[in-house]
């Protein structure tokens, strides 16, 4: 700002500052430190409460006075410097106004050149990204927010973008040489482009697998011990010792006829006499 703007005292501050406040305080001090011997030590009983009670509201009226007249000369004595203080805040909260108004145009500013160079950086990342994985990676996996500042220069940025290029290229073939599931291990890197994460989940999922394998070789085996086992040998059927009886049947046609058949249903063998 130009020399008519600065602050300039009428007066040097120096002639300004007032004297240190000077008053009878040794005078003052010796003659309370007399008159409090009298209270010092002193003892009341009953009968002399009510004058406990009138000693402390002395003492408390001494007490009173002096920090009414410390408030009084604190307030003349400040006085001065609270108006200076109150104008000097006016003036700064005016050059405050106008400076957020400067500062509200520097940062639009700012912002459409960080958006700028933005889109600068997005047209290259998609000009020279892979185009087989532009459909797993998007650019906001990979953007750093320093690249928008204005110290940044696009020689860098695209120099770092190259490099996690280069980067992404040798885990993703990293991945590969790992072999198993290797497209659900890349579905986990592409998730945060951490090969620590995919190693991770390479080793759960082989363990996953062992685990299964395990289980069903158990089961295999019981199933082959099972068919290995030789089948149970019947035990022998005793043969049921037969008897011959020789007996005279009178009935009639229909009676002889249901006797020949029970008896050819029952395996009872029986011949004419």
């Amino acid at each position: 700002m130009a020399n008519e703007l600065t602050l300039r005292l009428e007066t040097p501050i120096e002639k300004l500052v007032p004297a240190m406040i000077a008053f009878n305080n040794a005078e003052l001090m010796e003659g309370v430190k007399a008159r409090l011997v009298a209270y010092q030590g002193k003892t009341y009983d009953a009968e002399s409460i009510n004058e406990a009670r009138g000693d402390r509201s002395t003492l408390n009226k001494f007490s009173k006075a002096l920090n009414d007249e410390r408030l009084r000369i604190k307030k003349i004595y400040t006085m001065p410097l609270d108006k200076f203080t109150k104008e000097i805040n006016e003036v700064i909260a005016v050059v405050d106004s106008c400076t957020a108004e400067i500062d509200a145009q520097i940062k639009a500013w700012e912002n459409g050149c960080k958006e700028r160079k933005l889109a600068e950086i997005k047209a290259y990342f998609a000009e020279v990204f892979p185009a087989e994985l532009s459909a797993f990676i998007s650019y906001e996996k990979i953007h750093q927010n320093e690249w928008l500042n204005t110290s940044k220069s696009m020689a860098a940025i695209k120099k770092e973008i190259n490099a996690t290029i280069e980067k992404i290229k040798t885990e993703l073939a990293t991945i590969e040489a790992l072999g198993g599931d290797t497209v659900a291990i890349k579905q986990k890197y592409f998730e945060d482009l951490s090969l620590a994460n995919a190693i991770t989940e390479h080793k759960r999922i082989e363990a996953e697998k062992q685990r299964i394998a395990a289980q069903e070789a158990a089961v295999a085996q019981q199933a082959e011990i099972k068919s290995e086992a030789p089948a149970p040998v019947p035990e022998p059927v005793a043969e049921e010792k037969t008897y011959t009886l020789a007996f005279k049947v009178i009935g009639t046609a229909a009676q002889l006829n249901a006797l020949k058949a029970f008896m050819s249903e029952n395996k009872i063998k029986f011949e004419r006499a």
